[in-house]
């Protein structure tokens, strides 16, 4: 009887291992599996905290059973195909889920005291979504610890229209159907402003959104016109330097900088800020400095002019530079002429009121091509100023001298003086008999001046004339 109740013992201890023994590996591995799900890249994931979606690959393995290890992956009706049991329907499970699922079909009658393990071999079905001015728009694998550095990246990075727009992450509300914004920033250039924002952490189902730069519009004389990307802390100076410059027509306008508000009648543009520019510098440090808005207007305005017209080098249109005078003027146009070099010059104006109606502000002689007069040279133009340089006032010389014709009016000449650049007279012309026809001063006839040259030569200066515009002398001859 002794020996019948050992053996029923050791009997009743053989069955006690047969179902401890894999209960508590079982135990054992079903504690860490969900600490060994794998994501991606292989590594741990929570067995429960993670949902198995369609694509995802699991690895299911059975213990002491090589043969029915299965690499699946889920496929689009949410099933994945396992030996003995088929289809199993694993979609939104997680995986110690699954791993029961398994483990209850298999016990059924496939496997005495079945032990399974659940790894999630590569995750397929998480995801975030890019929206905006991307490379590429749409869906992109969710990697654990993945950056929205790592994102754009992936993402192709961003396009010419976004380097200076705005990147929002938003991100769906827990048990909720909404989404909330996360993050909002701005690029620079297409970077990212800061280490810390680099590396926010995104999660699945994060929507990323990089929206257009935001822009302002140079129009105008500038080398380049056209609509810019608004960049981060962009002055009136440096959009001008964007735009090239002003070009030859603009560099001694204005700048003037134009910004939308909203007035009681409606929306519109009005003047902020405006200044001249000088050999296309802005004028104003204050305007240099002014930062620029999303979609103000930046123009460059023509160069004020005045015109040049007469007997000098070059005649024409000519920018108006700061404190332009008369004199700078002239030597901006190359001087005058010899045909202008004993002429006069003038300043003829606009009239205030009137449309298009000028009149003569100033004028002055020429002699030897400078200006007679300091006030005139002096004088500040104007946009518009129109400057004039008449042709060298004559006179005329006739009878018995050796060079008969037309003459340049110089400054203080005379009769005497006439006479000698005329070569003096014939043999037969008479030092007393010479005269001056001039105009009176009514228009309607001459006047005739007599001069005695020979009182002149012996040293009376008295009976010398000055000539004026326009006198013709005569010299007649001698009675022998």
């Amino acid at each position: 009887m002794g020996e019948i109740a050992e053996m029923k013992g050791r009997r009743r201890q053989g069955i006690i291992r047969k179902v401890l023994i894999p209960v508590v590996i079982f135990l054992v591995i079903a504690g860490s599996g969900g600490a060994h799900g794998a994501d991606a890249e292989g590594k741990g994931d929570s067995g429960d905290a993670y949902r198995v979606g369609i694509n995802d690959v699991i690895d299911i393995r059975v213990i002491d059973h090589p043969d029915l290890r299965t690499v699946a992956p889920v496929s689009s009706d949410g099933t994945i195909t396992f030996p003995y049991l088929g289809s199993v329907y694993v979609k939104g499970l997680s995986l110690s889920e699954i791993r029961e699922e398994i483990t209850k079909k298999l016990a059924e009658g496939y496997v005495k005291y079945p032990v399974v393990t659940v790894l999630l071999a590569k995750s397929m079905s998480r995801k975030i979504y890019t929206y905006g001015q991307l490379s590429k728009r749409g869906e992109i694998m969710y990697e654990e610890d993945m950056t929205l550095l790592k994102a754009l990246s992936l993402a192709g990075g961003v396009t010419p229209e976004g380097l200076f727009g705005k990147v929002v992450i938003r991100r769906r509300e827990k048990e909720s159907h909404r989404y909330k914004k996360v993050l909002e920033t701005y690029l620079d250039n297409g970077m990212l402003r800061s280490r810390k924002i680099e590396d926010t952490l995104l999660e699945p189902d994060d929507i990323l959104i990089v929206e257009r730069n935001k822009t302002i519009l140079i129009q105008g004389e500038v080398m380049k016109r056209g609509r810019f990307p608004l960049e981060r802390g962009m002055t009136v100076l440096s959009a001008l330097l964007q735009a090239g410059g002003a070009n030859d027509n603009g560099k001694y306008g204005k700048i003037k900088l134009r910004r939308k508000w909203r007035g009681k009648k409606g929306g519109g543009y009005r003047d902020v800020v405006e200044a001249r520019l000088n050999e296309g510098v802005i004028e104003s440090g204050k305007v240099e400095e002014t930062l620029l808005r999303a979609d103000d207007i930046l123009v460059v305005e023509r160069n004020r002019t005045f015109l040049v017209e007469g007997e000098v080098m070059k005649r024409g249109r000519f920018p108006l530079e700061e404190g332009m005078t008369v004199l700078r003027a002239l030597l901006s146009v190359g001087g005058v002429k010899d045909s202008g070099r004993y002429g006069k010059i003038r300043v003829r104006r606009k009239e205030e009121g009137r449309t298009g109606g000028y009149r003569d502000l100033v004028e002055a002689r020429l002699n030897e091509g400078a200006i007679e007069s300091r006030e005139v040279e002096d004088m500040v133009l104007e946009p518009d100023d129109i400057l004039i340089v008449e042709g060298n006032e004559k006179f005329y010389i006739y009878g018995e001298v050796n060079k008969k014709g037309e003459f340049d009016l110089k400054k203080d000449m005379t009769v005497f003086r006439a006479i000698t650049i005329a070569g003096g007279f014939t043999k037969w012309g008479s030092e007393s008999r010479v005269s001056i026809l001039r105009a009176n001063r009514e228009g309607s006839g001459f006047e005739r001046i007599r001069v005695d040259i020979g009182k002149v030569i012996k040293g009376d200066a008295t009976a010398d004339i000055s000539l004026q515009p326009g006198d013709t002398i005569i010299v007649s001859t001698g009675i022998f």
